[in-house]
């Protein structure tokens, strides 16, 4: 499919380019788009795409809807125009009132991909793509676009998509970074290359020096080590003694771990800790 779009993407880069020396108006972008959204991207125009969408008693420029769910709006903007992240609040606005979770800004020549989370302080929204179709790499840009083609949007792969870019912020990634299972790994393979052995908190240090002090200023909180939580428990007089560790998912949830059954009927008391056998 992302060899279909790079080849529209290439036919389509002249007539983008056309719109802006032209400094078309928006209801030609438009219509431009519409055609776009059928040779390039696969919807069916007349069932997919409504022109002046309407949620309540205001309009969207273009609602992409498949099997009867709104799927995405699109803000449209003259060819001209530079793109600016305040002008998606109009259609922000109306996503909030349907429950839609994806806004695409465009002028035809450039395209911002949004993903909006609702809860009670308000609305969030997140820039994941932006996407240059007269001067950037039209390869990268078929690529992302893809997530907004009718065959992805069957598939839910724009859900996906944004599952994959929660995963890669860097909250999410220095939690996995700092667990002890992953710094026991490093310190193995250090140990494997170097044949010396170093600690959990030299590693930690060694470890921060990495990062630029940008990431370390945002996340400083999530630069510790994250343990794994035990805790025992009896069930029963004849029941053996259960490990039952409890293992902190992304946000800090405690998720219930493997049970494993203990031999002894009494646990005994934690001793000091010692460095993990690597």
């Amino acid at each position: 499919m992302a060899n279909s779009i790079l080849k529209g993407l290439r036919k389509f880069a002249p007539i983008w380019q056309d719109a802006k020396d032209k400094d078309l108006n928006e209801a030609d972008v438009v219509t431009r788009i519409v055609k776009f959204l059928e040779d390039v991207l696969g919807y069916d125009v007349l069932s997919h795409v409504t022109k002046e969408f309407q949620v309540k008693e205001r309009f969207v420029d273009l609602a992409i809807r498949v099997n009867s769910k709104v799927e995405f709006y699109i803000e449209v903007k003259s060819a001209n125009t530079n793109l600016k992240e305040s002008q998606i609040f109009q259609a922000e606005s109306y996503a909030s009132q349907s429950g839609v979770s994806w806004v695409v800004l465009t002028n035809g020549g450039e395209w911002q991909i949004y993903h909006l989370t609702f809860d009670k302080t308000g609305i969030e929204h997140t820039l994941i793509a932006k996407i240059d179709l007269i001067g950037g790499d039209l390869e990268q840009s078929a690529t992302k676009l893809y997530y907004l083609s009718f065959e992805a949007i069957k598939k839910n792969e724009l859900g996906k998509y944004w599952e994959t870019c929660l995963s890669l912020k860097p909250a999410s990634m220095l939690k996995a970074l700092f667990h002890e299972d992953t710094l026991a790994t490093i310190r193995r393979e250090i140990r494997r290359r170097s044949g010396v052995l170093i600690s959990e908190d030299d590693l930690l240090e060694g470890i921060q020096k990495l990062l630029s002090p940008t990431i370390v200023a945002q996340h400083g909180d999530s630069i510790k080590i994250s343990r794994k939580r035990r805790m025992a428990k009896k069930s029963g007089n004849d029941s053996p003694v259960v490990d039952t560790t409890l293992v902190q998912d992304a946000e800090g949830i405690p998720q219930l771990g493997e049970i494993t059954p203990v031999a002894e009927e009494k646990v005994a008391e934690p001793g000091p800790s010692t460095e993990p056998n690597i």
